[in-house]
C-alpha cells in the first residue's frame, strides 16, 4: 500500500473563523440593493400599493427587477441636492437613455415611466413622500392598471419610482444586467472576492501550526 505525505493542522479552523466567514458576506449582500426593498423604499411601496387598492380598487404593483434596476442607476445619477418646491417631472424613461440600456438592453422603450420626487432622508415624512405620488401629475400614473411592475430607487435627496408594463421589455429573461444594479453587482463581486480572501487569510495563519507527518 503506497504512503502519501499527509498534512495535519494542529489547529483547525474553528467555527468562529467560519462564522466570520459567514457573517462577512451577509454584510456585504445586506448592504447591497440586491436583496429587495428596505427602509423608506419598503415603506413606500407598501403605501402606494394600499392607495392603488384601497382607494381605487386597482390590483397591486408588483416588484420588478429590472424597473428596480432603472430607479437605482437613474437614483444614483440625480446627485444634486434639492429641496421640496424640487419637483421634477421628467417621465419620459427616454431622457435616460444609459440607464435603459444598461438595464434593459434597449435605450428606448415607450411602457415605462419614471417619477422622481425630492425626499431628503434628513428630512424625510411616510405620508408626504407618498402625497407626492398621489396628489400631484404623478397620481394618474400610479392609478393607471396598465402599469403592473415597479422599481424604487432612492439617493440622500430623490425617491425614484419607475412604472413599467407587463411587456418583453422588462421580463427577467430578456436581459441579464436588469438583475442588478451597478452598484449591487459591485457589492457583489466585493463580497466573494474579499471574503476569500478573508478565508485565505484566516487558513494560512492557522497553518502556521500545521506539521507534515510522512
Amino acid at each position: 500500500m503506497d504512503w502519501y505525505p499527509q498534512l495535519h493542522c494542529l489547529w483547525p479552523l474553528s467555527n468562529f473563523n467560519i462564522l466570520l466567514y459567514v457573517l462577512f458576506h451577509a454584510i456585504f449582500f445586506l448592504s447591497s440593493e440586491v436583496l429587495g426593498y428596505y427602509g423608506e423604499e419598503h415603506k413606500l411601496l407598501k403605501n402606494i400599493n394600499s392607495y392603488r387598492t384601497l382607494y381605487w380598487d386597482k390590483p397591486l404593483l408588483i416588484k420588478n427587477k429590472k424597473a428596480r434596476c432603472v430607479a437605482k442607476n437613474i437614483a444614483a445619477k440625480l446627485d444634486q441636492s434639492c429641496h421640496e418646491n424640487s419637483l421634477v417631472y421628467k417621465v419620459k424613461l427616454d431622457m435616460y437613455p444609459d440607464e435603459l440600456a444598461y438595464c434593459i438592453g434597449n435605450n428606448h422603450t415607450t411602457d415605462g415611466v419614471v417619477l422622481p420626487v425630492c425626499a431628503p432622508k434628513d428630512d424625510l415624512a411616510e405620508v408626504p413622500l407618498l402625497h407626492n405620488y398621489t396628489r400631484t401629475r404623478y397620481a394618474k400614473y400610479i392609478n393607471d392598471s396598465t402599469f403592473t411592475w415597479i422599481g424604487i430607487g432612492s439617493n440622500d435627496y430623490w425617491m425614484v419610482v419607475v412604472l413599467s408594463k407587463n411587456t418583453s421589455t422588462w421580463s427577467s429573461s430578456a436581459s441579464a444586467n436588469g438583475l442588478v444594479s451597478k452598484l449591487g453587482f459591485g457589492h457583489g463581486v466585493v463580497s466573494f472576492v474579499s471574503g476569500d480572501a478573508l478565508l485565505s487569510g484566516v487558513m494560512s495563519s492557522f497553518c502556521n501550526y500545521c506539521i507534515l507527518f510522512l
